[in-house]
């Protein structure tokens, strides 16, 4: 899969910390799924490989604070404000898709449609 678009600088430290930290599902030839962590060092290197391949937005703090006043009503609280940010720099950055891969990060936050990442539809 070709890695290109917009994104928060933020995303490379969630990158690196979903990649380490409680790692990620992947699925064996089997079919049975499997839980794998990267190392330290190997986790940089995708960051980095991914990095080259990015162009950032962010948010100011003004638009940060006008999107946590509509936090309320959009039912972002906890976790789910890091992914009302976003949506948010989603919108700012006139992107055509907010890409995921989980259909309850993003649903209700912002106006960009969202793609779903699965092994079967990733492209």
């Amino acid at each position: 899969m070709e890695i290109s678009g917009v994104a928060r600088p933020h995303t490379l430290s969630e990158t690196f910390s979903a990649l380490t930290g409680g790692g990620f599902e992947i699925v064996l030839p089997d079919g049975s799924k499997e839980y794998k962590r990267l190392s330290l060092r190997l986790a940089a290197r995708v960051v980095s490989a991914i990095h080259r391949r990015l162009k950032y937005v962010e948010l100011s703090a003004d638009e940060i604070v006008a999107a946590l006043r509509t936090a309320r009503n959009k039912g972002a609280q906890g976790g789910r404000v890091h992914d009302l940010m976003h949506a948010v720099a989603a919108e700012k950055a006139r992107a055509d898709e907010l890409w995921t891969t989980d259909q309850n990060d993003f649903e209700g936050l912002g106006k960009v449609p969202l793609k779903y990442l699965t092994d079967t539809s990733a492209t």
